[in-house]
């Protein structure tokens, strides 16, 4: 059990990270969902897909960044494009990997300057090294538009959507076991939903990456301990391509490192209790920070259809170098999950408050919130799905925004080897930066065919 144990640990500092800044996914809903629910090894094409709709707004632009000549009074635009998705996965009794990668171009039919592919590659692998140790290692890069990012799954959305018990779906929260090492790899690593203000700090096409390595030691059926360590970056890649002038963000590039050490008890199958220190730092270019961080947890599934987790505790800050004022040297941190299945439904939410933005965007005061609601009737070939989520950036001294995004949409099969989705999304930041102030507002509507050359397992 000990490797199922350090997969669930890995989907919680997913979780956890992502939720803050996020694995920037990029594969579509319906491809991830299918990669995870496969369980044949090897090399396989996931899916390939055309989409189609139309932004209020072309070109969302960053705090403090200079619109492109010629770009000054971009209205909106009709959009097309096209996605394919790729994946091998290894499953053995002592080692499970997983890896997923994808590729994308979008266009505009009235600003071709934007056109643009994005990509993104992820992968999980957990190892087996001794009875009581299991060592996991987690990885994502993606190169991406703001525009492509719109219409990306968030995390929550995924997880919602597998086909897995409340039992499993809690232990993705690190409450209590995943019934099997196939199932907890389904779970590791399923990308979360991303801070919709990234765009006005570093810009309209980001290069992200991130990596997880972890360490676990299982004392006993019910006492573990954990060791991980997490390094996320992004950087702004628009500036000289496709005849568009170099633009001034905010944060042209931002690093930041975190490692810790934890412990968990399970009192009973049904309440777990968790005990987590960890230092960091972050780089950008107008902080540079150090923080030590410790937190209690104390999850429990509180009936056969839902699970509650909570936790709390507080961080120690010290911004060894700064431009306008330092972050706050004492906060308290905290947060709560909260997870809900029927026959019919799954509903699975967060909230988080913490000192540092995981991909080294800020520090100071971060919360969030994310959401996520999925219908379907099982047999049915169609689903309905909504979600959200919410970040603000405050306390950091350079910078305060805040923004969030929902989304809508329906989803199903045509044929075996054929899908149709339609997607809402509402996006929108709002920030200041050095006396200068900038608001987003973007309405976006797509609509999606896809094929696969395997018909979706079934539930």
């Amino acid at each position: 059990m000990t490797e199922i144990k350090m997969c669930r640990r890995l989907a919680q500092i997913t979780i956890a990270t992502g939720m803050m800044a996020g694995m920037l996914p990029a594969q579509s809903l319906t491809d991830q969902v299918n990669f995870r629910r496969v369980s044949v090894g090897g090399f396989r094409l996931y899916g390939v897909s055309v989409f189609s709709g139309y932004s209020t707004t072309a070109l969302p632009v960053g705090l403090g960044s200079v619109v492109p000549s010629g770009l000054e009074a971009l209205g909106g635009s009709a959009n097309y494009g096209a996605s394919a998705s790729f994946g091998w996965q290894h499953h053995r009794k002592a080692t499970d990997f997983v890896l997923l990668y994808s590729l994308s171009y979008t266009g505009m039919t009235r600003y071709s300057e934007l056109n643009a592919p994005s990509q993104t590659l992820t992968m999980t692998v957990s190892r087996k090294l001794a009875p009581k140790w299991t060592f996991s290692l987690a990885g994502s890069a993606q190169d991406s538009t703001q525009s492509e990012f719109l219409h990306q799954p968030t995390g929550l959305s995924v997880l919602s959507q597998l086909p897995a018990t409340i039992d499993d779906l809690a232990a993705a929260f690190s409450i209590g076991q995943f019934s099997s090492s196939q199932i907890a790899s389904m779970f590791t690593g399923a990308n979360i939903v991303e801070s919709p203000a990234r765009s006005l700090l570093l810009g309209n096409k980001v290069l992200s990456y991130s990596g997880t390595a972890g360490l676990n030691y299982a004392y006993s059926s019910r006492l573990s301990f954990h060791f991980a360590t997490v390094s996320a970056g992004g950087q702004s890649r628009r500036g000289g391509q496709n005849g568009i002038p170099a633009q001034e963000y905010v944060l042209p590039r931002s690093l930041g490192m975190t490692g810790g050490v934890g412990m968990s008890y399970g009192f009973s199958p049904r309440t777990q209790l968790g005990l987590n220190v960890e230092g960091g730092r972050t780089i950008n270019r107008y902080q540079h920070a150090n923080y030590t961080s410790a937190n209690v947890s104390f999850s429990r599934k509180m009936g056969i259809r839902w699970f509650l987790s909570v936790n709390g505790g507080g961080t120690l800050t010290q911004t060894t170098a700064f431009t306008y004022i330092s972050a706050p040297s004492k906060q308290m941190i905290g947060g709560g999950a909260i997870g809900f299945r029927t026959y019919t439904q799954t509903l699975v939410g967060s909230y988080n408050r913490s000192s540092s933005a995981a991909y080294g965007f800020a520090v100071g005061t971060i919360t969030s919130a994310t959401g996520s609601w999925t219908w379907r009737r099982p047999g049915s070939r169609w689903n309905f799905s909504v979600s959200g989520g919410q970040n603000q950036i405050r306390d950091a001294g350079f910078v305060s925004l805040s923004g969030w995004e929902a989304s809508g949409g329906i989803s199903g099969t045509l044929t075996d080897r054929t899908s149709l989705s339609g997607q809402y999304v509402y996006y929108s930041s709002v920030g200041s930066y050095a006396g200068k102030a900038n608001n987003i507002a973007v309405h976006s509507v797509r609509l999606s065919f896809g094929w696969s050359p395997q018909p979706p397992p079934q539930n």
